[in-house]
């Protein structure tokens, strides 16, 4: 089985189990058990702080995914073992414990990103992104907008897409038709729900200037849905810079936006690719589970717009 014919199989996969889990976030805090589901539970899989510890939908969501992904990937030559990367679970391989270290095939989950959100009816996603550890580089990856009930997917050979199931269109992700080449007019995408973002955010008085001198605009985002939106077009820019984003969160939209033409830097105007250092990255997840290895980016589909970003930036 060529490397292009086996990612199609992942990606239609994959596009199954986030379907499945976003119906079933959606339908499930939409229901009789919605505030059931908003209550922290422990989870002796990984740490968070006491105030914002793992929701009850987040651990529904993801052994839904897992259940799935060992269904699914079983029919396929190869596969198995496979080894989930989560905020939830943690580092485990699949069908059973004990091979993460030894697994050519890892797949990064995020089931509900945004859970604030979520609880709220307000937005949210599910994230997976399947890495081959041989080949080093992604194979697949999907994202999916809950409530806009939208679908993002793309792997190797394929051009990353989207379905609207609201409104039945399709279309590839390519930045859209009129891409800015500067801020005039530009919407960018900044992560603000927590306090401390918000106020870091506050303190790029030169970007923020840059942006308000060009009657632009500033849209709340979070995780890959800020790369996302500007690779479907309905951002022009995504700025990541206080503290980054952890691998299980940026790596779809990272992949699906550099497949999707945009330019992607790290704050030094480097370019930055979808090529992992799994060692390192499990590495520091198992020194700290809260200090998991994080990513800051500047994206856009126009370089010009990237670099001015980048050089407006106080890091």
């Amino acid at each position: 089985m060529d490397q292009k014919f086996l990612a199609e199989e992942i990606c239609r996969y994959s596009r199954q189990v986030v379907l499945k889990a976003m119906d079933t976030v959606r339908s499930r805090m939409r229901g009789s058990d919605r505030l059931v589901l908003k209550e922290a539970v422990t989870d002796p899989a990984t740490e968070k702080s006491e105030l914002n510890l793992t929701k009850g939908i987040d651990r529904e969501a993801e052994d839904l995914i897992v259940a799935a992904l060992c269904k699914k990937f079983a029919k396929l030559d190869g596969m198995t073992p496979f080894t989930v990367f989560s905020e939830e679970l943690g580092i485990r391989s699949f069908p059973s414990p004990g091979l993460e270290d030894q697994s050519e095939w890892i797949i990064f989950v995020d089931p509900v990103d945004g859970t604030e959100f979520i609880e709220s009816l307000q937005g949210g996603w599910t994230l997976l992104a399947v890495y081959n550890r041989k080949w080093k580089k992604v194979v697949a990856a999907v994202a999916g907008d809950i409530f806009l009930n939208r679908l993002y997917w793309g792997s190797i050979g394929s051009a990353p897409e989207c379905l609207d199931l609201v409104t039945h269109s399709w279309f590839k992700l390519d930045g859209g038709p009129h891409p800015k080449r500067s801020l005039e007019g530009a919407r960018v995408n900044f992560l603000t729900t927590k306090v401390s973002r918000f106020l870091s955010v506050a303190k790029q008085d030169r970007l923020l200037a840059a942006i308000e001198k060009g009657d632009g605009r500033i849209n709340l985002s979070w995780g890959s849905n800020m790369i996302i939106q500007v690779a479907a077009g309905y951002a022009d820019a995504a700025v990541e810079f206080t503290k980054g984003f952890a691998t299980y969160d940026v790596l779809p939209g990272l992949y699906l936006g550099q497949r999707a033409g945009l330019t992607i830097l790290d704050l030094d105007g480097n370019p930055l690719t979808a090529e992992l250092d799994i060692d390192q990255i499990f590495k520091a997840h198992r020194i700290n589970a809260k200090k998991p290895a994080r990513l800051a980016f500047v994206a856009a589909k126009e370089p010009a717009l990237a670099h001015e970003i980048v050089s407006l930036l106080r890091t």
